[in-house]
């Protein structure tokens, strides 16, 4: 009986542990199906797109950045061909190998080539740039040493060239790759890393017609890398040519006459806003940039004493010494403190209070009329009506000649200035404004800071009687096909109020300076120039040298200044220099020295 019970017992246990080992065998086959289905149907895409992938390059092609020419169609600015090592980092099974074997050819860190595969998270399937140009010995070792080099490529790609090395190398800028700060800019958010963009001057204003667009092309590889075919490809477009109103041959010249000193020089059209030239110096030589520098030799340029990089013309500040003293004398005449029949004795010095201001001529300038007092930079004169005047009318009649604002040009980084007043000082130092500041600011002395271009936009407004236009260095941007892209045309933008009467007063005063006054040394004889002297009293060393001038007198071609700091007296340094630079346009402009008669 009980061995019959102990039978069934025993079979119901053996099939019930048959049906639980069918059951698992089902779920098993259920899974694997879901799987099958999930990877096949589900991703099945996706993992088709990754093989794709796999076997295939996405090389990208730089377009050659436009071209520049002067406004005589000089080439200035082309591109080279260049050769430069990439990866791809999909393909590279050993980042610290490859960047230590690499490192050795290039002179490159290490550790710097490690964190640029790295950073290409991103897109590990398209090159990456580690070295630009590279030089013929290293190009030939890498080829020599490929084998240790899987899932890189050596591409030809156009890099920019700067023709006149340091040639207006302030105007026209420099390129580079893309910093991590831009990428994340609205400006350059279509952009990837490695591009190249315009860092400064023209390079970096007009980058977006200068640029292109990249071409593309997809390559089929094998398991070693090797080319097969090529799948798709779309050639680069290459960027807009611009035509510059600056000219190679006077700007060249001014360079010449800067050589080891250190300042600005523009030289424009009064009647369209043309830059003919832009002078900066100490300059640099832009083509630097298009390789890969080192840290080290970027900290050289960057850290360098002289400040090569800073285009004084518009991001440097200094006082305006005496070529100010054509404002106070507008604004006295604007106002009716002064007239032509008025006059003030200069006995050499000016009291205010317990202070006495002295006079750039020791002995004094005696009677001096206003036409006088400005060829002869009376400083007593100027002292006398800019404390009739006051802190608040000399404010604005400052500000109505230009200073204290941006001029628009087209350039990046343009400084505003400083043009104080009786607020700023209490906002700025929480002191009250004396008499005596504004006694100072009468002189282009104190607080009062511009730019040499805010000086030269005030120049200009006065060889045009008020008229201002806007200043532009791009007469027209053409693309590869010849098309007009853009034409550039003069920009009224300002005409101020004051009357010609005073224009016509404050002209004969400084027609007067270059005749017999103090900027006689920018005198020719061929072309009837008016200018102003300066020479800015600096607490950090040598005074600055000014001048600022146009010519012909009575109908303005061209208006120059000239800065040199340091320089001591604008009178001796600065005005020879002007003069010779406006010998050299009508040189250049009637292919001979000008002579009386044309002009």
């Amino acid at each position: 009986m009980f061995s019959q019970k102990s039978k069934k017992l025993s079979k119901e246990i053996t099939e019930k542990r048959l049906n639980d080992f069918f059951i698992l065998i089902i779920l098993c086959f259920v899974i694997v199906i879901i799987n099958l289905w999930y990877l096949q149907i589900i991703r099945g895409k996706e993992f088709e797109q990754k093989a794709i992938n796999n076997c295939i390059r996405s090389l990208v092609e730089e377009a050659p950045r436009g071209e520049v020419y002067d406004r005589n169609g000089k080439l200035l600015v082309t591109n080279r061909p260049a050769v430069n090592f990439s990866v791809i980092p999909a393909e590279i099974s050993d980042y610290q190998t490859m960047s230590d074997n690499l490192s050795l050819i290039i002179f490159m860190d290490s550790s710097s080539i490690l964190d640029k595969i790295r950073s290409s998270k991103q897109n590990p399937f398209h090159a990456l740039t580690i070295k630009r140009d590279l030089e013929k010995d290293k190009i030939i070792t890498i080829e020599e040493q490929k084998y240790k080099f899987k899932g890189s490529l050596l591409t030809v790609q156009p890099e920019r060239k700067y023709l006149y090395q340091n040639l207006a190398s302030h105007v026209l800028g420099y390129v580079n790759e893309i910093s991590e700060e831009e990428l994340n800019a609205p400006t350059f958010s279509h952009l990837s890393g490695g591009d190249i963009v315009g860092k400064s001057g023209l390079e970096r204003y007009y980058d977006s017609y200068l640029r292109g667009e990249k071409g593309k092309k997809d390559v089929e590889v094998d398991a070693l890398g090797r080319e097969i075919t090529t799948i798709e490809i779309k050639n680069p477009v290459a960027g807009n040519d611009i035509y510059l109103t600056l000219d190679c041959e006077l700007q060249q010249y001014i360079e010449q006459q800067m050589f080891e000193k250190k300042g600005s020089v523009i030289v424009s059209e009064p009647f369209t806003g043309k830059i003919l030239a832009m002078v900066s110096y100490p300059d640099y030589n832009p083509n630097i940039f298009t390789q890969q520098m080192t840290t080290a030799q970027w900290q050289e340029i960057a850290q360098n004493k002289d400040n090569v990089l800073c285009n004084r013309n518009l991001h440097s500040i200094y006082p305006p010494g005496s070529v100010f003293k054509v404002i106070t004398a507008i604004a006295a005449i604007e106002e009716g403190i002064v007239n032509l029949g008025s006059s003030i004795y200069c006995p050499g010095y000016y009291q205010v209070g317990d202070l006495s201001f002295k006079c750039w001529k020791e002995s004094g300038h005696g009677k001096q009329a206003i036409i006088e007092a400005i060829a002869n930079s009376c400083n007593v004169f100027f002292y006398t009506i800019g404390q009739k005047l006051g802190i608040d009318k000399l404010n604005y009649y400052t500000k109505l000649l230009g200073l204290g604002e941006k001029t628009g040009i087209d350039l990046p980084g343009e400084l505003e200035g400083l043009v104080p007043s009786e607020d700023w000082k209490r906002d700025f130092y929480n002191q009250s404004w004396y008499p005596g500041d504004t006694v100072n600011m009468s002189i282009g002395q104190g607080f009062l800071l511009v730019t040499p271009l805010q000086i030269h936009n005030m120049l200009s407004l006065i060889a045009n009687e008020g008229l201002f236009f806007r200043f532009y260095h791009v007469e027209k941007i053409i693309s590869q096909s010849g098309e007009i892209i853009k034409e550039f045309e003069p920009q009224l933008i300002n005409k101020i109020d004051i009357s010609q009467n005073t224009f016509q007063i404050i002209k004969e005063g400084m027609k007067k300076v270059v005749e017999n006054g103090t900027g006689r040394l920018a005198n020719i004889e061929e072309i009837k120039i008016a200018g102003k002297t300066g020479t800015a009293q600096n607490p950090q060393g040598e005074n600055h040298a000014w001048f600022i001038g146009f010519a012909p007198y009575d109908n303005p071609e061209i208006c120059v200044t000239v800065l040199i700091e340091h320089g001591g007296d604008g009178s001796t340094v600065a005005a020879p220099l002007a003069g010779n630079i406006i010998r050299k346009y009508f040189q250049l402009k009637y292919n001979q020295i000008a002579k009386a008669e044309q002009f």
